[in-house]
C-alpha cells in the first residue's frame, strides 16, 4: 500500500520509524525522476525535505 506523505511527515516517519515493513520512499531523489526511492534515516537526516527541486514527492510503503 502507498500513502503520499507531505514532507514534515516523511521526516518524523523516517526518524521514528522502528518496523521494518514501512517504508518512507521519495521521487526525485538522487536526480531519479521517475522511480521512488527509500530513504534511511543514517544516510537522509540531513537533507531539505522542503526543496520541491530536489524531493518532488513523498510516500509512505507498507510492505
Amino acid at each position: 500500500m502507498e500513502i503520499p506523505l507531505p514532507p514534515f511527515f516523511a521526516k518524523i516517519i523516517l526518524r521514528f520509524n522502528s518496523f521494518n515493513r514501512l517504508k518512507v520512499m521519495c521521487r526525485g531523489y538522487n536526480e531519479d525522476f521517475e522511480n521512488f526511492t527509500e530513504l534511511v534515516w543514517e544516510d537522509d537526516k540531513y537533507p531539505d525535505f522542503y526543496d520541491k527541486e530536489i524531493y518532488l514527492q513523498f510516500q509512505l510503503w507498507f510492505l
